[in-house]
């Protein structure tokens, strides 16, 4: 379906105009790497595709999460206490600081990961 999208878009022919037996042939269209050369070998799979597109969501997530666990949870204390307390501000600190090195760590090592495969 997507392939219908991308002829209609790039402002090709249609692909009612294209015969059957061009698009069945062994000549297709590649990606080809800017620098030139053969185009890369397909080697995904399922698992592979899905580290590649969860891993900077997860990452990301746990950023987003840091941040609001600061200021959610101390603004929450603050608003049911009306106060601070240095025990409450120290646990949120920790549990965002927690939050930002797993989401470090998961960019990190999803990118090193994907390097290698």
């Amino acid at each position: 379906m997507f392939h219908k999208n991308v002829l209609t878009s790039l402002g090709s022919v249609s692909p009612q105009q294209i015969p059957a037996s061009t698009s069945q042939s062994s000549n297709r269209i590649a990606l080809v790497p800017p620098g030139g050369g053969a185009p890369p070998l397909a080697k995904s799979s399922p698992l592979f595709d899905f580290i590649a597109i969860a891993a900077p969501r997860c990452s990301s997530f746990f950023a987003e999460a840091a941040v609001l666990v600061l200021v959610l949870a101390l603004l929450d204390r603050f608003m049911l206490k009306g106060r601070m307390e240095l025990n409450w501000v120290i646990s949120a600190f920790a549990i965002s600081v927690a939050l930002l090195a797993a989401s470090i760590f998961m960019d990190f090592s999803s990118r090193r990961w994907l390097k290698r495969h």
